[in-house]
Order: structure tokens, then sequence, then C-alpha cells
């Protein structure tokens, strides 16, 4: 980690795009937001942990893009295929026991001055859909219709007892072992760490996935 930003803001363009839900049950837009080639990340809160809306999240991103309407599904696409829109962006210094890096703190809509594993946008959508449509309007979407499963395949014969573990504990632990950073540096850095014990985006993790979570985590 390093300093390649000096604290200020910063104009820039966004890169990439997804959304994440927390383990916590937040939700995040997150974004890789280029400076003239230097790239670091930061996030808007759409959902926070209680379920409560940020309607002022929810706000900035339409405007980012220019949407009318939300739409959980617009997010349905490669973080590339949201790459584009102008940001301003507050950049830190962060301090920690390996050393200094910069950090988005706010990323915001240009012009403005708010103070900022990939999530299932069906599930986005079941649970928070009524709200969203109070909030901005419009009809529920049409039901998806159901894919066809494959037929699961067949376990492979037994080796060792691996250790297991779920998402839900290794994030308690994550939080534990990382409690003086806030709850946004925790969600950056929480893909990274899941990415570097098992190599695989959090969606994707088995029990014995987040096994190896677990004994990596260590504080940051």
């Amino acid at each position: 980690m390093s300093v390649v930003l000096q604290p200020g803001t910063y104009e820039g363009t966004i890169k990439s795009a997804t959304i994440y839900e927390a383990p916590s049950g937040a939700v995040m837009f997150q974004a890789l937001v280029d400076f003239d080639g230097i790239e670091l990340r930061g996030g808007i809160c759409l959902i926070q942990k209680d379920g409560t809306l940020s309607e002022r999240g929810f706000k900035d991103v339409k405007t980012l893009y220019g949407w009318e309407n939300w739409d959980w599904g617009k997010f349905d696409v490669e973080p590339e295929q949201l790459a584009g829109p102008a940001v301003s962006c507050v950049v830190e210094i962060v301090t920690t026991d390996k050393g200094e890096y910069s950090n988005i703190k706010y990323l915001n809509v240009p012009g403005s001055g708010q103070s900022l594993a990939k999530a299932d946008t069906k599930s986005l959508a079941s649970k928070y859909g009524a709200k969203t449509r109070a909030l901005f309007g419009g009809a529920p979407a049409a039901p998806a219709k159901p894919v066809a499963k494959p037929p699961a395949p067949k376990p492979p014969a037994p080796k060792v007892v691996a250790q297991v573990s779920t998402m839900e504990l290794c994030w308690e632990k994550f939080c534990q072992a990382n409690s003086g950073k806030g709850e946004i540096e925790l969600y950056d850095l929480w893909a990274t760490e899941v990415k570097r014990a098992t190599g695989k985006d959090q969606n994707d993790c088995t029990p014995e996935d987040w096994g190896k979570v677990s004994a990596n985590i260590l504080p940051l």
C-alpha cells in the first residue's frame, strides 16, 4: 500500500462498477475510479445494515447514470459495462500498521458536496423492490422465467476433513480483527481478503472456502 494521491478533491471517471451486499446486510455501490492513470476504489451506501434505504445514495447513483427510475437489473452486467460516468471524489490518507495509503472517503456526483461478495440483484429486488418502488415509483418488473438448473454433480469421495465456516462468521471475525477501521473501508478490504484466501468472489465460496478465509483472517 502506498500514497498515490494527497488529501483533496479530485475529478475522475468510473472505470467499472458493481453492487455488493455485505454480510451485515448493507448494500453498497462500488466503483473503480480512474484519476488520469491512478485507480482507487470508492463506494456509495444504498441500504444501511438495518435495512434503511439511503435516499441520497440512490439518487446520486441515478444521477451518475442519468436513470429516471431505479432498476436492480441494470447491475446484471459485467462491471466494465457500467464505466463512463464522471465523479468527484474526496481522497484521504489512511494509516495502518502496514503503512499509509490513499483512500476515497466520499464518492460524489460532480459538483455536489456529499460528505461516502457481488450482490444477488434478484434477491435485492425481492427484499427491497417494494421500498424502492415506493420511493421512486414504477410498476413491479415482470418475474423472470425460471431457468432449468443442470443436475447437481455427484460429490467427490471424501479425502480429509477440511475446516468449514460461513460468510457470517468470517465477517464477524474480520470486523473484530479490524475493529479500528470504518465500515466502508471494511467493505472494500473484505472482497480483497476473500479473494486472497480462496481465489474466488464471495458469492462463489463454499463452506470449505469460508474455512480458509477464517484461518487466514489477520489484522490489516
